[in-house]
């Protein structure tokens, strides 16, 4: 029976935290504290209290004028949803496929205005995917293929703009920095549907992805395929049919 007041005061405290998460995110200025107290009917002490611990993990944030908006965890919750809605089982079983036709690691991502971020990865211990090519990784955008299909789908000027906010960092010897050289890479994934890396985001590692599209034709992710330089050189037509194939049967099973 001691245990019952703690799980309770336990409840009450995530309900608050929970009002707290659904105020400030329906303010898009943000809020502060006192606002916050006075909306939920909670004393400034507990608001303080819950805040810190908002704050602490990164589901809010405070702004100069003392106002909290929501954090990056946030964020990085909404990519997650979007993921989910995305990776359906049926989605999975077309990765296995590749991933046993192509016997190498097969990913999809998923795309949202300058965000993009990797959903799913079907790999086995026979073809293991690329170490930092996890579920819900986002860098890197301008040397990775799914990566340039994302920038593909954007005019010139759309190009441009992102490299202003996100610039074009090398991360191996051959990746593409330049704008020149990276456009007319992008004129090319535009032309054939297709983007292809070779060694620019890892030594000796190539990938190739096709885009995923919704029935109106939008470019919202891509699959693609990782393996050794040598090997994609070896059979690039083999790869480049199984990750355009994949691909159609993503495509096919989005609803919007």
């Amino acid at each position: 029976m001691a245990s019952e007041p703690r799980d309770a005061a336990g409840i009450r405290s995530a309900e608050r935290t929970l009002r707290i998460l659904d105020e400030v995110g329906g303010a898009p200025a943000g809020l502060t504290a006192a606002e916050l107290a006075r909306t939920l009917a909670l004393s400034p002490a507990t608001v303080y209290r819950l805040l810190s611990t908002l704050q602490r993990h990164d589901y809010l944030a405070r702004t100069g004028d003392a106002r909290y908006v929501l954090g990056r965890a946030v964020d990085g919750l909404g990519r997650a949803v979007r993921a989910q809605l995305v990776a359906t089982a049926d989605v999975r079983a077309v990765l296995a496929g590749m991933r046993d036709a192509a016997h190498a690691p097969a990913y999809l991502t998923v795309f949202r205005g300058d965000d993009i971020a990797v959903a799913h990865v079907a790999d086995s211990a026979a073809h293991p995917r690329i170490g930092q090519l996890h579920v819900g990784f986002a860098d890197a955008v301008h040397v990775t293929a799914f990566g340039k299909l994302m920038l593909a789908a954007r005019d010139d000027e759309g190009v441009r703009r992102y490299l202003d906010r996100h610039g074009a960092p090398a991360v191996a010897r051959d990746s593409v920095t330049g704008e020149r050289e990276l456009l007319e890479q992008l004129d090319d994934v535009r032309a054939l549907q297709l983007a292809v890396e070779v060694e620019e985001y890892m030594p000796k590692l190539a990938c190739i992805a096709a885009p995923v599209r919704s029935r109106s034709g939008r470019a919202v992710g891509a699959v693609s395929l990782s393996t050794s330089a040598d090997d994609f050189r070896s059979r690039a037509h083999e790869l480049e049919r199984i990750v355009r194939r994949g691909a159609w049967h993503v495509s096919s099973t989005l609803e919007g």
